[in-house]
């Protein structure tokens, strides 16, 4: 019975080290990906908030 690999940088047999996907290092990274959440919230809704500010007709004045 194979047992998992602990170490998954460890050389092939062939000699080369095993490459981890993009995905898997980004989410072995949680506080990363909560600065980046934070990030992407912020930048969107004060984008969302200064569009909304600058299309707003004028108001009247009494």
């Amino acid at each position: 019975m194979d047992t998992p690999d602990p170490n998954p940088t460890r050389p092939d047999p062939e000699g080369e080290p095993e490459e981890i996907p993009l995905g898997q290092r980004l989410f072995e990274r949680p506080f990363l990906l909560l600065i980046v959440g934070i990030l992407i919230m912020a930048v969107f809704y004060t984008g969302w908030g200064l569009y909304e500010i600058t299309s707003l007709t004028p108001a009247p004045l009494p």
